[in-house]
């Protein structure tokens, strides 16, 4: 198998299993059935893909990615999962109520556009260059490939859009949330800054730096809304958190970029999978630490390299 195509194989696979399987969205076991790995994967899968061919194709600025990641979070929860707007989606809890304003689910529309950014498309993004460090400035797909990229994700969004939670969102709302995509997405292509913040702790301990960002943004959005917290504070914390976070990577070697992501990871796939297994997600427990575990492994094989 060409090595390009092994690379895309497995960026299709580590985005649903990063944010659906491993952020416990998805159960293991529910992750397995056939309908729901096909469903997951054309969509996460195409997303992935896609955002890393603008990337690549447009310049590997990480606040670019930044925002392709925003485009995509705003299109699956806002556009299609319709969670933005839905006060009886499954997995809002005190989101339901707090930072609702004017019919959209405010902090949590805030908080999923962040999740997904890192977890959905940055995180596996990065983790591949690790992988294939020879492929990173290379686009992986011709046009063939990018149109049948845009048929997956728009046949998986349909059947999501209507038969997931059926729910006619507020179409001034919605209308919104397109516009919003649409700027990200203008913005994505136009961005030449690199960094919103000078050098920090994220230069000399990228690792310790990116689970302290991803423990963060779990606490202030877990925490504070069951608190009487106004919601305009863990907005803008993690908004603050989340441009901090993408300043720095264009300034670390590639060893250092690893190190950013994999401690940001950390958070989620060893303490975080093991709460989830404590709390009944069987399985957890196992393939986060492993998950882990692997990564690590590619590790030490990127500074191999890096010699």
């Amino acid at each position: 198998m060409k090595r390009k195509t092994l690379a895309t194989i497995l960026l299709s696979l580590l985005s649903p299993f990063f944010a659906e399987v491993l952020s416990g969205s998805t159960p293991p076991l529910e992750f397995i059935n056939p309908l729901s790995f096909i469903f997951l994967w054309a969509f996460y899968g195409a997303g992935v893909l896609l955002a890393r061919e603008a990337w690549v194709r447009w310049g590997r600025n990480y606040l670019r990615l930044m925002m392709l990641g925003f485009v995509y979070g705003i299109f699956e929860e806002g556009i299609v999962i319709k969670s933005w707007f839905n006060p009886a989606w499954p997995d809002l809890d005190a989101f339901a109520h707090y930072g609702r304003v004017w019919g959209i689910n405010g902090a949590w529309a805030i908080w999923l556009t962040i999740f997904h950014s890192l977890m959905s498309i940055t995180a596996p993004i990065m983790v591949l260059d690790a992988i294939f460090p020879d492929l990173k400035d290379k686009p992986l797909l011709g046009r063939r490939g990018i149109s049948l990229l845009f048929v997956s994700i728009s046949t998986a969004s349909i059947f999501l859009y209507f038969f997931l939670v059926p729910y006619n969102p507020p179409p001034v709302q919605y209308f919104l949330a397109i516009i919003s995509l649409l700027i990200f997405l203008f913005l994505a292509r136009k961005i030449k800054i690199k960094s919103f913040f000078k050098k920090s702790l994220a230069h000399k301990h990228p690792a310790v730096y990116g689970a302290g960002i991803g423990a963060s943004l779990f606490l202030i959005f877990t925490a504070f809304p069951h608190s009487s917290i106004h919601p305009l504070v863990p907005a803008i914390l993690g908004i603050l958190l989340v441009l901090h976070f993408y300043s720095h990577p264009a300034y670390l070697t590639e060893r250092g970029k690893y190190d950013l992501i994999l401690g940001f990871l950390f958070f989620w796939f060893v303490p975080y999978d093991i709460v989830l297994e404590i709390n009944g997600i069987r399985g957890e427990a196992i393939l986060g630490p492993l998950t882990f575990t692997l990564l690590l492994l590619q590790r030490k094989k990127l500074g191999y390299q890096a010699r």
